[in-house]
């Protein structure tokens, strides 16, 4: 009975932190409105419509401290999803190895703007950023977002990421769990005053960062076979599909698509023989183009409708 209560103390316990952005200052600033904290969150980027990169001043000396403290850390970006993916994800990585990434930090990406987008546009923009994120950081990105966010379906598809929820109101560590998510990881309970509030779902700060850390599994390496002599271009749909394009041996431009989850036999789509590396671009629906050189010099265009299924 003993073990059964200790262990039931454990699973209940929180850890309490904050987020920090340039609102709240220097630490010297926010550290005693904070108090007794285990961990902080500090945003560092946020690429914005328009193409403006913005980058947190006091990220540094914000990160500093923590480590300094031996506290946790987050590093997290504000998204955008009318901006590009790839560009945000390069903005945030940057600047985070400038800083310094420790393999028990963690990161995450805040979403709450729609900026226009469609539920699926803004699902699929936050699903290429956070893969990309666990893809270049070996660990598993958080998603912050609203209840109200995530009901109204812009977190569709994004569940095997930890959930870090905004919803004030609710008491300390009882936050309402929003679909598509079971579980949540962090709660958000206080966004008004000086600073923002928050638990994590964690007996310690160790059990923290091997749920948030950097993963200690050897990375899988998945060999998609080909006979490509150089670089290789490639290219997502939102719905998934992917296509990989390069340089034969035999002189032409050949791909393969992952389709469903499972990637489909190298084979030959340019008209002529080639040289060089190709190009892709993708559009929603289907469409898209490839382009590359033939031996004469020329640039040809191919275009797909169907997923890179067929070029013509």
């Amino acid at each position: 009975m003993l073990n059964w209560l200790r262990s039931r103390a454990a699973a209940t316990k929180l850890l309490t932190g904050v987020d920090v952005s340039v609102y709240q200052g220097l630490p010297g600033t926010w550290v005693k409105e904070a108090g007794n904290i285990s961990w902080a969150a500090v945003k560092l980027t946020e690429f914005e419509p328009g193409g403006t990169r913005y980058v947190n001043p006091d990220a540094k000396p914000d990160w500093d401290w923590l480590k300094d403290q031996k506290k946790g850390r987050i590093g997290y970006l504000y998204g955008h999803p009318s901006t590009s993916a790839a560009d945000t994800v390069e903005l945030f990585i940057g600047k985070l190895r400038s800083l310094g990434l420790d393999n028990s930090d963690a990161v995450a990406l805040d979403l709450e703007e729609a900026d226009g987008m469609t539920t699926g546009q803004v699902s699929d923009w936050a699903g290429d950023v956070l893969s990309e994120l666990e893809r270049r950081l070996s660990r598993k990105p958080l998603l912050y977002t609203f209840v109200d966010f995530a009901r109204s379906g812009y977190c569709s598809g994004l569940e095997k990421y930890p959930l870090w929820i905004a919803n004030p109101g609710t008491k300390r560590g009882k936050p309402t769990v929003p679909e598509p998510w079971k579980r949540w990881a962090i709660h958000q309970y206080v966004i008004t005053g000086p600073i923002d509030r928050d638990v994590a779902n964690y007996a310690s700060l160790a059990d923290m960062a091997e749920a948030l850390g950097k993963s200690e599994k050897e990375p899988v390496v998945k060999n998609l076979g080909g006979t490509i002599t150089g670089a290789v271009a490639s290219a997502r749909w939102p719905g998934g599909e992917i296509v990989v394009a390069g340089l034969s041996t035999d002189g032409y431009i050949q791909a393969t698509r992952l389709v469903g989850g499972i990637w489909t036999a190298w084979a030959n789509v340019s008209l002529t023989e080639a040289q060089g590396s190709p190009s892709l671009t993708v559009w929603p629906d289907g469409n898209g183009s490839l382009y590359y050189i033939d031996t004469t010099g020329a640039v040809i265009e191919l275009e797909t409708t169907n997923h890179g299924e067929t070029w013509s």
